[in-house]
């Protein structure tokens, strides 16, 4: 059994939060992200940091306002609407390098932290985008705690990786299978969005003119929209985002690899 991964509490990770994206996704945000698809970045990616989804956004703000601090927490996608001047704000970040929440090496928003801050130290998930293809060099960030532990993983055979990724990792690997899980729930709603023509996004709209556009929308959260057209009720999204903050839908995915 590999070890079991236990986070020194360096801060590294919450320090330097621009600029942790792979050579891949930069990639595919420079080619899609800024007007060819409907979700559009209003962020450079020398300034993207760590995604926070709309509901965590609020759960971070409302922890800063008690705590007196500057969050900095803004919008970093968005899907504008050029029928109702509207921006869907999809996912938040925190515009600094540092985390605004980061006092001491400590987080000061423990309790309400986001996804992107319980994967740690994942960058992504096995099974969203690289499913029969995950290896131990594609799936982490450069956290120094896992040095010991990647020449003890093996990734050749599926079953037992997954298996010792679970073993050494734990809830971190709970949450960025159920990360991995959200992002497809989003990308679902997105489609039927588009599909059922609920807006008219600004697709290959002039870059710079989309910015001022949606600067001056009025802003509604993803999940806000998704309530106001009836697309889910209230009392289900409760129930759907309880569902996500518990791992619910990561330990029925594992289900197969852990029995």
């Amino acid at each position: 059994m590999p070890s079991k991964f236990i986070c020194s509490q360096c801060g590294q990770c919450c320090s330097h939060i621009r600029g942790l994206i792979s050579p891949a996704d930069k990639e595919f945000l420079r080619e899609y992200a800024y007007g060819k698809l409907p979700l559009v970045a209003v962020k450079p990616i020398e300034e993207i940091s760590f995604p926070l989804w709309d509901w965590e956004s609020k759960r971070f703000i409302k922890a800063a306002a008690e705590q007196g601090i500057d969050h900095r927490i803004e919008p970093s996608r968005v899907m504008y609407d050029l029928n109702d001047d509207q921006s869907i704000v999809v996912t938040y970040s925190i515009n600094s390098d540092a985390c605004t929440f980061l006092k001491d090496n400590k987080c000061a928003a423990y309790k309400d932290r986001g996804f992107i801050c319980h994967l740690f130290p994942f960058q992504h998930g096995p099974f969203l985008k690289i499913e029969g293809d995950i290896t131990k060099s594609n799936m982490f960030g450069s956290c120094p705690s896992i040095t010991n532990i990647l020449p003890e993983l093996n990734d050749q055979d599926q079953r037992t990786f997954v298996q010792q990724l679970y073993d050494s990792f734990g809830d971190a690997f709970l949450a960025v299978v159920q990360s991995d899980i959200i992002t497809e729930w989003i990308n679902s709603k997105i489609i039927w969005i588009m599909r059922n023509r609920l807006i008219r996004p600004a697709l290959n709209y002039p870059y710079e003119k989309l910015l001022k556009r949606i600067e001056n929308s009025s802003k509604i959260d993803f999940t806000d929209f998704l309530v106001k057209q009836a697309m889910i009720s209230k009392g289900d999204l409760e129930k759907t985002l309880n569902r996500f903050e518990t791992y619910e839908d990561a330990k029925d995915k594992l289900k197969p690899f852990l029995e």
